[in-house]
């Protein structure tokens, strides 16, 4: 029986596991701090601290990947989440949990971009790499709904601290089932290639500092004014040295490349919006509609279940009608059932919203990776890399902004703000994607088989 199946099924699953770490404690928030008696300041750095770890060394563990090969790292970067997750199960106080999600952050970068590049090393047709693909979109959309509805209901009926117990397990079987799974192939990258290191650096500080400047900005406006300009500095330094030296952190043959950009343009904006527009809706429930934070966690499946079945069918859908016509289709999709609950809100019009742009996400992101990594295997790396880099930045600026505008002035929360600000984002991906697909000059990305 051919291993494929298999290895697949558990590269999507690193997936599933990494992107849920960063919502599957939402709902376990009030009982982690009521047993470890932190105060609620330092409480609500418990899930940025992993969205930061995690956002701002994706793309240099990638790059890593490229040059000591993506299978050592990605061991490497489950047994980390594994250690990670005890000190954080055995926490005494919330200083220690907090360090303990960096660490779980940190790995997380580590495996996801390695794992993105095995898995469509696996394949060997663009068929089966597509199919490959809408399975690892669906796992990416299902994990941030299935985060919050499980960990209300682990926390509830098991105490929050069985969420990093099973943290644990799960990476140390992933590890020793992908080791068993994985072929150990040579580094695409010469192992003479050095990796720029200063470029690195700056690259983790823009990162992390406009990911930290995002999630702080709604509780502690004056702290994050400096961190956002630490952020732009850094950035500016950052495509000043890409510009000049001759070992880019990206290499500079993406760049040209159309079907790249939008990709990545793509990934930002899936997220962005439907994450934005998650977050609200499961606000609105609660406090528009009196639902329970469970029952709220549980009216959001609709949209995971959409996602799923729209992930997993993408594949068929981009050998028939192309890859930019999805994902532009897709988030045309997600922005126009935002705006149909901004103009009426009533639970009818939300559910069938959350149906739609669930369909809407699983389309474009099969669609947005398949474009991006459209290209020559020796750039995987930097091109899973960005994508997922581009995904968790998303996610992090989009509900950071539309939580505060949502919560300005002295009114009850706004959520039609909020749902307005998600939805302006996706009218500005598109905008951009049109632009990079249409009328940006370079070159197109053009679809490669990958050996088995």
């Amino acid at each position: 029986m051919s291993r494929l199946p298999a290895a697949v099924a558990a590269l999507c699953a690193v997936q599933l596991i990494d992107v849920m770490g960063v919502t599957v404690i939402v709902s376990a928030l009030p009982d982690m701090l009521a047993t470890l008696g932190g105060s609620p300041a330092l409480a609500g750095l418990v899930v940025p601290v992993y969205a930061v770890g995690f956002a701002s060394l994706l793309l240099v563990s990638a790059r890593l990947g490229d040059r000591v090969g993506h299978r050592r790292l990605l061991l490497g970067g489950l047994v980390v989440f594994a250690v990670g997750s005890l000190p954080a199960a055995l926490a005494p106080g919330v200083s220690a949990l907090i360090a303990a999600r960096g660490v779980q952050g940190i790995a997380a970068a580590v495996t996801v971009p390695n794992a993105l590049v095995l898995l469509t090393g696996l394949t060997r047709t663009d068929a089966s790499r597509e199919r490959a693909l809408g399975t690892w979109n669906a796992c990416g959309g299902l994990a941030g709904a299935l985060g919050l509805v499980l960990g209300g209901i682990v926390t509830t009926t098991l105490g929050w601290r069985t969420i990093f117990w099973a943290n644990l397990a799960i990476a140390f079987l992933l590890a020793l089932a992908l080791a068993r799974l994985l072929p150990d192939r040579p580094t695409a990258t010469p192992a003479g290639a050095p990796l720029p290191v200063f470029s690195a650096v700056l690259q983790v500080l823009a990162i992390a500092a406009l990911v930290g400047a995002a999630n702080i900005a709604e509780h502690s406006p004056p702290v994050s004014l400096p961190v956002l300009a630490l952020a732009v500095v850094t950035t500016a330094v950052l495509v000043w040295r890409e510009r000049r030296t001759r070992q880019p952190l990206v290499p500079a043959e993406l760049w040209p490349q159309r079907g790249f950009l939008a990709g990545v343009a793509g990934s930002f904006g899936v997220t962005a919006t439907t994450s934005a527009f998650v977050i609200i809706t499961t606000l609105y429930l609660q406090n528009t509609q009196e639902f329970t934070a469970a029952a709220a966690g549980l009216m959001i499946l609709p949209f995971s279940t959409a996602v799923v079945v729209a992930a997993t069918t993408t594949g068929r859908l981009i050998g028939r009608v192309s890859a930019p016509r999805v994902l532009l289709g897709g988030l045309i999709l997600v922005t126009a059932s935002i705006m149909v609950v901004v103009v009426w809100p009533t639970m009818t019009t939300v559910v069938l919203a959350c149906v739609a742009s669930g369909a809407g996400n699983g389309a474009a992101a099969v669609a947005a990776y398949a474009r991006a990594t459209a290209t020559v295997v020796e750039y995987q790396g930097a091109a899973a890399g960005l994508l997922n880099t581009a995904a968790q930045m998303g996610t992090a600026i989009v509900v950071a902004l539309a939580v505060a505008v949502a919560s300005l002035g002295s009114g009850p929360f706004d959520h039609r703000a909020g749902w307005l600000t998600s939805a302006g984002a996706g009218v500005v991906v598109i905008g951009t994607v049109v632009t990079l697909t249409l009328w940006v000059p370079g070159r197109h990305g053009h679809a490669r088989n990958y050996p088995d």
